[in-house]
């Protein structure tokens, strides 16, 4: 699906993940991941605002959100790549 390669290859999008993934390996004995996921949602609600994104639930492992991305179910979340942290999808029916 086209906007879930846009989402995935946004620039705001892939640094709020990474901030995001940083400060809850530091943190995730004391903040609630449901927030991480409502802070990922509304950077990807605003810049992607034509297209329908709900929030259904945040990940702790692996870090990110599943959303309905026009009616798609999606998990976008980050992965682990040597040293670097890479932003990924996967979508089912």
């Amino acid at each position: 699906m086209e906007v879930i390669s846009k989402i995935i290859n946004n620039q705001a999008v892939g640094n709020c993940l990474y901030n995001l993934y940083d400060r809850w390996r530091d943190e995730e004995g004391y903040e609630d991941i449901n927030e991480y996921g409502k802070v990922i949602h509304s950077v990807i609600v605003k810049n992607f605002p034509d297209n329908k994104i709900e929030l259904v639930k945040a990940t702790k492992r692996p870090f990110g959100v599943k959303l309905k991305v026009e009616g798609t179910d999606t998990h976008i979340f980050t992965k682990m790549k040597g040293y670097y942290i890479q932003v990924c999808a996967k979508t089912s029916k």
